[in-house]
């Protein structure tokens, strides 16, 4: 019985030691509006107009294709290829984007001590926006 008495004073005390330090602790929130970022981000940009070049160049490949007289199918199997290329394309890009767009509001979130950072359409009252600090980092 004194081992399990022992246990919960243990237990007691350690707990009112975290509530007592942490209400110490201050709480700030900050917000940034990712969808505006991600859109008015020069790399983003940059990305879409690399996209719609390569969409071109694959349309004009069908075109010549169809013009020697290649066959639907094969003009299908090549136009799937270089779509796959293209998705991977795409895919690592938007990858790079959003680790570029966290990394950057990592780095305000912390100069600014901020505890969190929510995205805008969840808040609802209060917080720092960091949004165009965050764009206008990004696009130096």
């Amino acid at each position: 019985m004194s081992y399990i008495k022992g246990f919960v004073i243990i237990l007691l005390s350690t707990i009112f030691t975290f509530s007592s330090i942490s209400s110490y602790q201050t709480f700030s929130v900050g917000f940034v509006d990712y969808s505006k970022v991600f859109m008015e981000y020069k790399e983003t940009k940059r990305v879409q107009t690399e996209i719609k070049k390569r969409q071109e160049t694959i349309e004009k490949l069908v075109e010549n294709y169809k013009k020697k007289g290649i066959s639907e199918k094969e003009i299908n199997e090549l136009r799937a290829k270089e779509e796959r290329k293209l998705g991977d394309f795409v895919e690592r890009a938007r990858e790079e984007i959003r680790s570029r767009i966290k990394k950057e509001i990592e780095r305000i979130a912390k100069s600014k001590n901020l505890s969190v950072v929510l995205e805008k359409r969840i808040k609802i009252w209060g917080g720092i926006d960091i949004t165009q600090e965050v764009l206008k980092n990004l696009n130096k």
